[in-house]
């Protein structure tokens, strides 16, 4: 009987555990913006857009729609950390840079940052 009792209790509630669990399983879509100023760089970093945002600015900047970045587009378009690290990011020295460049370039900065966080706490052991 005591079983009967809880399992009648429990029925009607399931509906409610669906919805809420189908309500939940899909995040809002988060898109970059059509023309992103830089104070939006660190939003959208914090909300997973860093590489939307990245390609909107590259193809903003990106005038001739080659996939080939200069030294002066990026300049044009304002991209200050492109322009001020553009010979690091030309490991080629092609006079150009593709996306996939400047996605490597901020990626060996990443890893050398947390290669210096990681010494860092090892140190403290």
């Amino acid at each position: 009987m005591r079983r009967f009792v809880l399992a009648m209790l429990a029925v009607p509630m399931l509906p409610a555990v669906a919805v809420a669990q189908t309500a939940a399983a899909t995040p809002p879509a988060i898109t970059a913006p059509d023309s992103a100023t830089p104070g939006q760089w660190g939003h959208w970093h914090r909300h997973g857009g860093m590489m939307k945002l990245w390609q909107a600015k590259f193809a903003a900047a990106n005038t001739t729609h080659d996939g080939h970045l200069t030294l002066a587009q990026a300049r044009a378009a304002g991209m200050t950390p492109i322009v001020a690290n553009f010979t690091a990011i030309d490991t080629a020295h092609r006079g150009y840079v593709t996306f996939n460049d400047i996605m490597a370039w901020r990626m060996d900065r990443m890893a050398a940052k947390l290669q210096t966080r990681a010494a860092a706490l090892r140190a403290q052991d």
